[in-house]
């Protein structure tokens, strides 16, 4: 059966006992039945970022019920039952926190909203997955964002640094949101910050530009200034509107975006994406599927694409599908791993032993040892350009895609993949 559809959950709160399972102890963890293990997931769906964040589910369905067409995991079905939309209102996600766990007592939820606030998931232990967009994520043992908690954008620097490196550039401009949007102001702001501590030449920052705006003022700077190179911290879509203002007034400049990894957006805008670079962090990227260039060195990315293909095809290369992908299986990996045994606390400790989880062999390996609180080293990113119609990888020798990079901004050379590493 689909993992979206079930009846509703049996558990133990509200007053019923304990389900035996077969040959095992009785089970006492809410949304947990002899057959069934039920999940719920709060995403914004609908208003002004529904873009940005409606993918979750999908790719977190898709692996329960690859899971599930194999029998699921310890004789149980996986079932996201509940998936709620917060409408992009902080109003309405708390409200639809109460509703899972006090309400539907899911055993586990998975989240992906601008408005994720850790509260009462960390104050009731309930195992969260996600897609992370803010230090929320930080600090508490129960909170497993995909490819790690944390948001310490300085590590991500000297990445970076050696991209600049890569590229011969020489003038450097960087270009991101307001506070009010922290998690493209901290990024673009450590950059600028340590790569000018490092020695790099960025001779124009702005952190402060408007979502949904015109950037012609700022490529008029860059113009003035002779900026080689930009760094946008922003949304896709905007990132089109700087490329856009950038053709318009005849500035050759090397573009480096953080997000834009998109297929839907390339056909769409592929005129004034040509040459744009993307760094896609810790994930394999899709074109590694490509068996006449990879053979079969990525299967986990193959596996990835049949399975969304099969479940969830409109979703299939969506970068939001793709963390829930990664959350469901950090879920799935920690049921295994209690057997019997199975209560939310053991979950969520046996997820915080896996010291090198890839997500089965599609993003580089995360340290959950150490990952709530600090980043897992050396950086591995695939870099991505824009050629013709397609997002070609490049940079990474052979049949690798990840570059990792050591801790160094000022000589940041590649260094040995560690272990886990897809395609390593």
């Amino acid at each position: 059966p689909s993992s979206t559809t079930s009846t509703s959950p049996s558990t133990t709160s509200g007053g019923s006992g304990p389900t035996t399972t077969a040959g095992g102890p009785p089970v006492s963890a809410p949304g947990v039945t002899a057959s069934q293990i039920t999940i719920g997931a709060i995403t914004t769906r609908t208003g002004n970022l529904a873009g940005y964040f409606d993918g979750l589910t999908p790719g977190m369905i898709a692996y329960f019920d690859m899971i599930n067409a194999a029998g699921g995991v310890n004789g149980r079905k996986l079932v996201l039952a509940d998936n709620l939309d917060d409408g992009g209102s902080p109003t309405q996600f708390t409200q639809d926190v109460h509703t899972l766990i006090d309400q539907d007592h899911v055993f586990a939820v998975g989240v992906a909203s601008p408005w994720f606030t850790p509260t009462y998931f960390v104050s009731t232990h309930t195992p969260t997955y996600g897609y992370n967009v803010s230090a929320n994520w930080q600090n508490a043992p129960n909170l497993f964002a995909a490819g790690g908690s944390t948001q310490i954008y300085s590590s991500a620097v000297p990445t970076v640094a050696y991209f600049i490196k890569k590229t011969n550039s020489k003038a450097i401009a960087v270009i991101s949101y307001g506070q009010v949007i922290a998690s493209s102001y901290d990024a673009c702001t450590a950059y600028a910050n340590d790569l000018k501590a490092a020695g790099y030449n960025v001779d124009l920052v702005d952190v402060s530009a408007g979502l949904n705006g015109s950037y012609a003022s700022d490529v008029q700077r860059m113009q003035q200034a002779g900026s080689d190179l930009v760094i946008s911290c922003m949304q896709a879509s905007d990132n089109v509107t700087l490329a856009r203002d950038i053709q318009q007034y005849g500035l050759h400049i090397k573009q480096l975006w953080l997000n834009g990894y998109d297929q839907k957006l390339l056909n769409q805008y592929s005129s004034l994406m040509q040459g744009v670079y993307l760094t896609n962090t810790g994930s394999v990227p899709f074109e590694a599927a490509n068996t006449a260039k990879y053979g079969n060195t990525y299967a986990g990315m193959q596996q990835y694409i049949a399975a969304m293909n099969k479940y969830e095809a409109a979703f299939t290369y969506n970068g939001v599908a793709f963390q829930g992908w990664q959350s469901a299986a950090l879920l799935v990996a920690g049921i295994r791993a209690v057997g019997k045994d199975l209560t939310q606390a053991n979950v969520i400790a046996a997820d915080n032993k896996i010291k090198n989880f890839n997500a089965n062999g599609v993003t580089a390996p995360v340290d959950w040892t150490v990952s709530h609180t600090s980043t897992t080293l050396p950086n591995c990113t695939s870099w991505l350009q824009v050629q013709g119609l397609k997002y070609v990888p490049v940079f990474a020798a052979g049949k690798q895609v990840f570059v990792c990079i050591g801790a160094s901004s000022k000589n940041p050379v590649p260094v040995t993949p560690p272990p886990g590493t897809p395609g390593a």
